[in-house]
């Protein structure tokens, strides 16, 4: 089994690689008959409430 986890979504992989043919081969053997699951929304960290720090002097 294998996990990738990317906040760069799928359809933007081959710009990335670049090199066409090496994108291609990749992504088929990444992606083929693999379950994806892609998340929309605002990122988790945004809505987090910042943590003030404690001052001890």
């Amino acid at each position: 089994s294998l996990i990738i986890t990317s906040q760069l979504p799928v359809s933007k992989w081959h710009e990335v690689i670049g090199e066409k043919t090496i994108a291609d081969a990749i992504l088929d053997r990444i992606v083929h008959d693999a379950n994806r699951i892609e998340l929309k929304g605002e990122s988790m960290r945004k809505k987090r409430v910042p943590v003030q720090e404690n001052s001890f002097q």
